[in-house]
């Protein structure tokens, strides 16, 4: 699908927030060569740099490109997709932040991750966990069906099995976890606004009907998701890290 980069990096800022901690997993970065796959709008690339890492982000979708190369023009970014990279033995870490899940063909994703590695190169990722947003995404099938549209799933969510897909590629699993996290949306508009980024193609099924979805789906939910003066979106997350020992 065509991002709304600027949408995303004004209010979805949560994103990049949460990936400081899968960047972390990857440890001292100076003087490493990291790709960032999946790069979005450039913030974690950013991050990469400033810990002294050599950093290249690579996104597939040119909205989300054309900010990050505004936003940070003293650093690469290239168009790719995951699926077809083309790198060979060339990072020594390879990260990806939230985008797995966007991928159907995650096998030959995390083949291509493993080519770009050098041997004992190391891949640090999250991607969305099976069951991730099941409230709102119920409720968003039911408001579609109530307006004669269909739900569209576009999701490619994985539980704890997804290590035999890691292990398939070639990778050792060294860490992974599996959990929940509600996650607070930005402003009095967030739920919708996460919709709006992440389900357009349920708002473009809605047609002129679009609003009345994005207030079903509100009032349906909002007993279990909007507390403490926010929305919230109940994710589960799938975090990894594993090595390419040879």
């Amino acid at each position: 699908m065509e991002w709304n980069a600027a949408l995303y990096d004004g209010s979805h800022g949560f994103v990049p927030a949460y990936g400081l901690e899968v960047l972390d997993m990857l440890g001292d970065l100076r003087r490493k060569s990291v790709l960032d796959a999946g790069c979005g709008t450039g913030v974690l690339t950013e991050e990469i740099y400033r810990r002294g890492g050599r950093a290249l982000g690579v996104d597939a979708d040119e909205n989300m490109l054309a900010l990050a190369r505004k936003k940070y023009p003293h650093l690469r970014f290239e168009r790719r997709d995951l699926c077809d990279l083309g790198f060979t033995g060339a990072f020594d870490c390879v990260f990806s932040n939230a985008v797995l899940h966007w991928i159907k063909r995650q096998d030959k994703a995390l083949e291509n991750f493993y080519a770009a590695l050098k041997p004992g190169g190391v891949l640090a990722a999250e991607m969305g966990g099976a069951g991730n947003a099941d409230i709102v995404l119920s409720a968003l099938k039911n408001a579609l069906a109530e307006a004669g549209a269909e739900y569209e799933n576009a999701f490619y969510y994985r539980g704890e099995e997804f290590g035999s897909e890691l292990e398939k590629a070639g990778f050792t699993v060294l860490e992974m976890r599996f959990f929940p996290r509600m996650t607070a949306m930005s402003g009095e508009d967030g739920l919708a606004n996460w919709i709006r980024q992440f389900c357009p193609q349920a708002l473009k099924a809605a047609g002129e009907q679009a609003d009345r979805v994005l207030d079903k789906v509100k009032s349906e939910v909002a007993e279990k998701l909007f507390f403490n003066g926010a929305w919230h979106v109940d994710y589960m997350r799938l975090r990894f890290k594993a090595i390419k020992e040879k």
